[in-house]
């Protein structure tokens, strides 16, 4: 491709952005049904049942992270005589941070240390203490309702609910895309989410057309399994250290593919995150702090380094952050972000303010939100290594603004952001050619070597 039809090319996909938020009033006459349908999903979203806590007591016991893991259930109270069911499950270290995001309705948790490295299987009830929570043994749990700070404390009594258990063992239920097609499952995002499932990147599901949807659409993309952590070039393998790739809106893990080809294969194996576009920023970190935790414990994963575009650097600052409250188990020594709007972009603030149906994510990219905030608060800080890259390339446009095309020079440079960062990288390119540009290949492929 030519440098005019680089150029033009960037200025068709910038103009899409823009439409997107500040022409949305004009989609609306045009498409009312898909604002609608969008609404819908928005307010679906936020009337889902969260329960939040931790699980505690091991440590009085001495026992080392390598000897097993936390198990804590999620149990559906069915009523009428039925016995209670075991819903989904969470594996977690010795931090003992766990959620759900579940359907409405009366539900039980239950937790328990898991002795042994098999922690894929269940676990035979006469071999476990099975505990509760400390107020009772059931939450009635409403739409929109956030259960937070639980705990379940394993030096108290331990606690059996009857039907939590089958014959002979604890029986756990499939990881969504496992689900039997049609199976009328309660929601729960946990059943949903793809845990270290093997994939390509020509996989259907990394499409960039239905990763543009899930702005719109994001309890769509979540029902239908396609959220959570994959794994390129094969199963796990304990001889390749992990390389963790976060894609920013309205990307999929092929934003990826030139850095995924530079990839030396014989050391690193590539992992993605995938996520609806259109979730809250918290949202996707802790779901994606949630997830790399019980990878890590069934894979006994040491360390694993970052590579995030645009939001998605956003999500990763966050996801570190979470892992430290979580107090995660592996090492995590590097981050590199690729054109990240640090401060966020005006244009989201616009669509918070202007448009008929605001996607949840503009409120957190919009400048000075609460998340965006939370980043770079005093304490905010993470272990890893942090190495900014920023794209710079003016705009073709009437703008006398600096940017990639996309996010402000301001943005990107953030001073809080390189405070935080160990080095500082221009790479004379746009927004999505960060992406394959050479100097960047070249850039990340030291960085990642030299840790």
């Amino acid at each position: 491709m030519d440098e005019r039809a680089g150029r033009r090319d960037t200025f068709r996909r910038l103009t899409r952005r823009l439409v997107r938020v500040v022409v949305l009033a004009m989609a609306a006459a045009a498409s009312g049904c898909t604002l609608l349908e969008a609404r819908g999903q928005f307010a679906a979203m936020q009337g889902a049942c969260v329960i939040e806590g931790s699980i505690e007591g091991a440590a009085e016991t001495s026992i080392a992270p390598e000897d097993g893991a936390y198990r804590v259930l999620a149990v559906r109270e069915r009523g009428e005589g039925l016995p209670p069911e075991v819903v989904d499950h969470v594996l977690t270290g010795p931090g003992g941070r766990w959620f759900f995001a579940l359907e409405p309705g009366e539900w039980s948790v239950l937790g328990y240390w898991q002795d042994g490295s098999d922690t894929d299987s269940g676990a035979d009830p006469a071999a476990v203490a099975v505990h509760g929570l400390e107020h009772g043994p059931a939450i009635h749990c409403a739409a929109g309702d956030r259960h937070l700070d639980q705990r379940i404390r394993l030096d108290n009594p331990a606690t059996r609910i009857p039907g939590a258990f089958a014959e002979g063992g604890l029986v756990l239920p499939a990881a969504g895309p496992e689900r039997a097609a049609g199976e009328d499952a309660l929601f729960s995002l946990g059943r949903m989410t793809t845990f270290g499932e093997v994939a390509s990147l020509e996989d259907p599901r990394f499409d960039p057309a239905l990763a543009a949807a899930s702005q719109w659409r994001p309890l769509d993309f979540v029902r239908e399994g396609h959220a959570g952590v994959y794994f390129l070039d094969g199963q796990h393998d304990a001889e390749r250290e992990p390389v963790l790739f976060i894609h920013g809106m309205n990307g999929s893990p092929r934003s990826f593919a030139a850095l995924i080809e530079d990839l030396d294969l014989s050391r690193f194996q590539p992992w993605v995150y995938y996520y609806p576009s259109g979730v809250p920023l918290e949202a996707a970190a802790v779901h994606l702090a949630q997830v790399m935790e019980e990878l890590e414990l069934r894979h006994d994963v040491q360390r694993y380094q970052v590579v995030a575009h645009s939001m998605g650097g956003l999500v990763a600052r966050g996801f570190l952050l979470e892992r430290e409250r979580r107090a995660a188990p592996a090492e995590v020594p590097l981050l590199v972000t690729l054109a990240t709007p640090w401060d966020g972009h005006r244009m989201a603030a616009t669509g918070v303010s202007r448009a008929p149906v605001v996607v949840p994510v503009w409120r957190d990219l919009a400048p000075g939100s609460e998340y965006l905030e939370r980043l770079f608060a005093p304490g905010a800080e993470i272990p890893a290594q942090t190495h900014l890259l920023f794209a710079h390339r003016r705009d073709s446009g009437r703008s006398r603004e600096l940017t990639d095309g996309v996010v402000s020079l301001e943005s990107m440079l953030r001073p809080e952001a390189q405070a935080a960062a160990t080095s500082i990288y221009g790479v004379d390119t746009s927004h999505a050619g960060i992406l394959e540009h050479p100097r960047t290949l070249t850039r990340v492929r030291e960085l990642l070597e030299s840790r």
